[in-house]
């Protein structure tokens, strides 16, 4: 199931509320691509600056516009593992295709507190649950050795990895293995992921599902060279705090805003001016790669 590209929707705002018509708009825009499928209330989608209220909202909106024509991950995270158990208790009545869980943030377990952290996210449901491992924004890391003991959980059954020297460790584990940086998606690839849940699909995703069918089809210069001429446009869409940029895109093409929510602070000026100019460079690539791509 989990494969492909995967697109963590950004969570539209308009005058400090979420936009529910943006959103509903931009994951019907977004079920017409070739993407595998939806994570909500991920770091792109600002999930840990919504209350719990908007959260729901924000789920049942997408569940009204995505239904069963994709599958669809939640977000779920935090310090306290109790209270992690909860929410995904909330999330139960949704469908769902799973969680996408991290690591407890800023308590720094050790290595057996992030295993029992797991190990109590899994036996909570019965769903699939996908590791999150993005130490730079929790604190902590998940070590491929203490993956190695996770994946004896029958559901916890893939690894959202963010630490490119984790790859080529990880690909001899059973365990399926999505990129979660997008700068790093050759990589992952290389070492047999099967895809990535990134940030830059929400401009790229066409280009980025073009790279790894090359990789896997053995088009190895190909993709070689699709992926060197998009690391300079990926790298600007986090030149500032995620989601800014990604929104600020955004806001080129669709009816919404490139509002976030402080302390995250939208795109500058000057940065936006970059990101035209990467637009227009996309296109470009676009039609150097189009044999690529059909």
């Amino acid at each position: 199931m989990f494969s492909g590209i995967w697109l963590p929707i950004v969570t539209p705002l308009r005058n400090g509320e979420v936009d529910i018509d943006a959103l509903q708009r931009l994951a019907n825009y977004y079920l017409h691509t070739e993407i595998s499928g939806f994570v909500a209330l991920s770091t792109t989608g600002e999930a840990a600056l919504l209350s719990q209220a908007e959260r729901v909202s924000v789920l049942h909106a997408l569940s009204e516009v995505i239904g069963s024509r994709l599958p669809m991950l939640i977000g779920v995270g935090g310090a306290n593992t109790r209270d992690v158990l909860h929410e995904m208790q909330r999330y139960e009545r949704w469908d769902c295709a799973g969680y996408l869980i991290s690591a407890p943030s800023y308590v720094c377990p050790d290595q057996a507190g992030v295993q029992w952290h797991f190990e109590q996210a899994a036996l909570a449901t019965e769903r699939p649950v996908v590791l999150y491992n993005v130490p730079h924004r929790t604190g902590v890391t998940i070590e491929p050795d203490t993956v190695a003991r996770l994946v004896e959980c029958e559901n916890i059954v893939a690894i959202k990895e963010c630490v490119k020297a984790h790859f080529a460790r990880l690909s001899g584990l059973p365990i399926t293995v999505l990129c979660g940086t997008d700068e790093a998606f050759d990589t992952c690839l290389e070492h047999g992921g099967t895809g990535g849940i990134l940030a830059s699909a929400h401009v790229c995703a066409d280009l980025l599902i073009a790279l790894r069918e090359s990789t896997l089809s053995g088009h190895d210069h190909d993709a070689r060279h699709l992926f060197a001429s998009l690391l300079p446009i990926l790298r600007l869409l986090f030149a500032a705090p995620n989601p800014s940029a990604i929104k600020a895109m955004l806001a080129f093409d669709h009816s919404l805003t490139d509002e976030t929510r402080l302390p995250i602070t939208r795109a500058s000026a000057q940065l936006v001016e970059r990101l035209s100019i990467a637009r227009d460079r996309l296109q470009d690539l676009r039609a150097e790669f189009a044999s690529t791509m059909t």
